[in-house]
């Protein structure tokens, strides 16, 4: 396979730069070079439940449990006893906008095993066979178990059954399902449902596996110590699409402008069979290649709600006389398709509407009042550059730093420029950007609290 394209940019705390490399087919390779023995080899997929639909909820995460199940040339279990026996550890997760896989490991003699894994990686990747007898036969989820439906959808639902006994799950669905229309691809649980998963056949598998698994949507990361030269090599031999030559599916970039607009219920309340109330608040917020607007905000919820020394952690536990919250917190999770700030809080109080109505109080404080602090934002700006550099210790953050960053914005700009965007953002932008998203009448409430 042709390179079309080649540049390099730099990567923060690295000395020599990255190199991009697109091959004709649309495929994208990321080459970080990094000394020592460790690699890791890292596919990000541009698909996860954002293209999924009623019929197949849930299909992206069965897909990835199956990817595994062998190839033409290895059998299942095979990949799995390769990497043990090389000390390798591999993966894989689904999530809303992305799929990834990934194998951390030491290169060996002559990188014969980084070789090796980059041959068996390739091959899973775009060669997996999904047997029968490793999906399992579909049924009726509520029917007992009999051998012929015990495989991976078996697995799932059983998976599916242990989420949906834990009260976040429980509560961020509940969120979740408020936030977005119907409709709306976010609004599907990424794991999918007992009858769905339990009914799909082999064939919208296979199906979606073709669409999906293709070059374009398609950035492999390799981060270790190689000659380029041979690296680029290697990785387009490995990585040969030609079998490959179904239309490739087309990432969504946007949603139809009614299914942006939310459900009519900002606040729903669940009773369950827990000693403790459970908490999740959602706010919407800027898309994530803004990268800029997505580190103020960041900010913010850094000294509103992240870690002891926050307002919401240092008013409800710390200096509280009798602390109602056993944990508090506050965090933005980045999505394509628009960031979310997510509260999540735990209490023992019977009264959740004051509870609530307090934690709203201090939020509106910040956002109109008293905004952050200069002190506030030194210790914000410091914790984000020490989480920045912890994930750049390591080839496996290198990996899904630039990995999710391809998924969600196309670039890597989100990774590579992140330490200088971080310099310009000022305390003003801070205040504006929670001005603008942490909006009290606009946020959404799901509360979990113990039966009466």
């Amino acid at each position: 396979m042709t390179v079309s394209k080649q540049k390099q940019f730099d990567i923060p705390f690295l000395n020599d730069p990255a190199t991009l490399i697109e091959f004709s087919n649309g495929h994208t390779f990321v080459y970080v070079p990094k000394q020592g023995d460790v690699f890791n080899v890292n596919t990000w997929v541009k698909t996860g439940s954002i293209h999924e639909n009623a019929q197949n909820s849930g299909v992206s995460h069965f897909l990835e449990h199956l990817m595994f199940k062998g190839t033409e040339r290895y059998g299942p279990g095979e990949f799995d006893a390769a990497m043990e026996n090389m000390g390798a550890v591999i993966n894989a997760a689904t999530w809303k906008d992305f799929t990834f896989y990934y194998i951390t490991g030491v290169k060996g003699e002559g990188n014969q095993n980084f070789r090796a894994a980059l041959d068996m990686h390739a091959d899973m990747m775009l060669h997996a066979t999904m047997p029968d007898d490793e999906i399992g036969e579909t049924h009726n989820p509520n029917d007992p178990y009999t051998e012929a439906n015990k495989r991976e959808r078996g697995v799932v639902i059983e998976e599916i059954g242990m989420r949906s006994d834990q009260p976040w799950t429980k509560t961020f669905n509940v969120l979740n399902t408020m936030m977005y229309a119907s409709g709306h691809p976010y609004q599907r649980d990424v794991i999918g449902t007992r009858e769905i998963i339990a009914a799909i056949p082999r064939q919208s598998i296979v199906d979606y596996y073709n669409t999906w698994y293709s070059a374009p949507n398609m950035c492999t990361v390799v981060v270790g110590d190689f000659d380029l030269d041979s690296l680029i090599k290697d990785v387009s031999a490995a990585f040969d699409f030609s079998h490959r030559t179904h239309a490739a599916g087309h990432a969504m970039e946007s949603v139809d402008a009614a299914l942006t607009t939310p459900t009519e219920d900002m606040f729903t309340v669940i009773e369950a069979s827990y000693q403790t109330s459970f908490v999740l608040m959602g706010f919407h917020g800027p898309c994530a290649n803004d990268l800029r607007e997505t580190i103020a905000l960041d900010i913010a919820c850094k000294a509103l709600g992240e870690g002891r020394s926050s307002r919401l952690y240092n008013r409800f536990i710390e200096k509280a006389d009798e602390p109602i919250f056993n944990m508090i917190n506050l965090s933005q999770s980045r999505f394509k398709l628009g960031n979310v700030v997510y509260l999540q809080a735990n209490f023992s109080h019977p009264d959740y509407r004051l509870v609530l109505g307090n934690v709203e109080d201090e939020i509106r404080q910040f956002t109109t009042q008293t905004p952050i602090t200069d002190d506030e934002f030194d210790r914000a700006v410091k914790s984000l550059k020490v989480e920045f550099a912890e994930t750049s210790e390591t080839a496996s953050g290198i990996a899904e730093a630039l990995g999710e960053s391809f998924t969600l914005t196309h670039h890597f700009d989100s990774y590579s420029d992140y330490l200088n965007v971080l310099s310009q953002v000022s305390r003003q932008d801070v205040e504006r950007a929670a001005h603008r998203w942490l909006v009290v009448d606009q946020h959404y409430t799901a509360v979990m609290v113990p039966e009466a």
